[in-house]
């Protein structure tokens, strides 16, 4: 006859891991290829900046999302730097990363900075009314007059 045990049994072992191996895996690349860029010596490269890393599920493929606001050099220019820090870069991530198989490193702008910078854009070039009524809802804001009185 079995024993029954006295406490509860755990089916997963207890982890520090609270986040998927890819979450982790992304983080890891995010640091690495930030570091490397930082180290590069490449004027076309300019002020770029590594927004993040995604890996897909089967560890194919590594999309690096780069950001290059403020600089003037062409998102052609770019890339051709970037595709020349590919292999270096894959070097890297297999020697720091230590993974079995390295992950294609592709390179790619990051959509959210350049849509949040044009949304910035159009809202400074937007007129937001006369003076007037903004002095006339800073006193609504100020509990000096009722909204009723202010209109």
């Amino acid at each position: 006859m079995a024993k029954k045990s006295s406490g509860p049994r755990r089916t997963k072992p207890a982890t520090k891991r609270h986040f998927p191996r890819t979450a982790r895996l992304n983080s890891l690349l995010t640091e690495i290829v930030a570091d490397h860029f930082e180290r590069a010596d490449d004027d076309r490269l300019g002020f770029m900046t590594v927004t993040g890393v995604e890996v897909d599920s089967d560890l194919n493929v590594a999309q690096v999302f780069v950001s290059t606001l403020g600089t003037s050099v062409g998102d052609d220019e770019m890339l051709e730097a970037l595709a020349e820090y590919r292999k270096p870069l894959q070097r890297a991530i297999a020697t720091e990363a230590k993974l079995r198989k390295t992950p294609e490193v592709r390179f790619e702008f990051d959509p959210g900075v350049r849509h949040g910078a044009r949304v910035e854009e159009i809202l400074a070039t937007l007129d937001l009314g006369d003076d007037e009524a903004d002095e006339d809802d800073d006193a609504v804001a100020d509990g000096v007059v009722e909204p009723d009185e202010a209109d």
